[in-house]
């Protein structure tokens, strides 16, 4: 069991997203197009857990606090969700990837994935990220 939660654990999923050019420009361009539209102040996108439970998700404010992020205004981000800085590098890595040559576009999946298979990054951060949904919930 301990072995298998290590593995689970140590598993690089960041870097197996950005393998797949498809749903990395899929994701990439769904988030520029929602950034977008929200920085024209055209609404695009409202949280469906929030719209059907009344319970905000994880990632409810996100878009607020990277667009507060993207004006410049750190501190009302990180007040907004503290996540946003985490969230504009995912973004701009998985677009990197997208528009990088393909040598320069591999090592930098590589070094994602080195650092999800040595340190476990990715596992930490979803974890984090819902330490930080609980006590936001609790607040």
């Amino acid at each position: 069991m301990e072995h298998s939660l290590k593995t689970l654990w140590y598993q690089p999923l960041f870097s197996s997203l950005l393998n797949n050019r498809i749903e990395s420009a899929a994701i990439v361009g769904f988030g520029v197009v929602h950034l977008g539209m929200n920085l024209a102040g055209l609404p695009f996108w409202t949280c469906p857990v929030l719209a059907a439970t009344g319970v905000p998700c994880p990632g409810c404010g996100l878009t607020r606090a990277t667009m507060q992020l993207v004006h410049g205004d750190i501190l009302a981000s990180l007040k907004t969700h503290a996540f946003a800085p985490v969230f504009l590098v995912a973004l701009f890595i998985m677009a990197a990837v997208l528009i990088l040559p393909g040598s320069q576009s591999a090592r930098l999946i590589n070094f994602v994935n080195h650092l999800e298979t040595r340190n476990g990054i990715t596992a930490w951060g979803f974890t984090l990220l819902m330490l930080y949904w609980a006590v936001r919930l609790m607040a």
